[in-house]
């Protein structure tokens, strides 16, 4: 079990600087383009940058409520990504030190 959770945390914590260079990317976009910092979603940036991805996003629209994606595929990519990185580090960090 402990080591299921040290992979698990470790995972998370090395998925943080692919989740800052998407906020970093996104941002780079905002400057660039004319979308805004709350006009990019997550869905456009997937659909206008990772197209190859939609079949997967297609495919979650089959299993999962289409609502709760369209919330989480609408939020705006650099507050989202921040967010997921901050969080997943914290927690990755976390349960190493509760697992010692």
């Amino acid at each position: 079990m402990q080591t299921g959770l040290r992979i698990f945390a470790y995972l998370l914590i090395l998925t943080t600087p692919l989740q800052l260079f998407l906020a970093i990317w996104g941002g780079f976009i905002v400057l660039t383009t004319d979308y805004g910092v709350l006009s990019l979603t997550q869905k456009v940036f997937i659909a206008d940058y990772l197209p190859i991805f939609m079949v997967f996003i297609d495919w979650l629209y089959v299993w999962i409520w289409p609502p709760y994606l369209d919330f989480i595929f609408g939020l705006p990519l650099i507050f989202a990504q921040a967010f997921k990185a901050l969080i997943s580090t914290w927690l990755g960090f976390w349960i190493l030190r509760k697992i010692g």
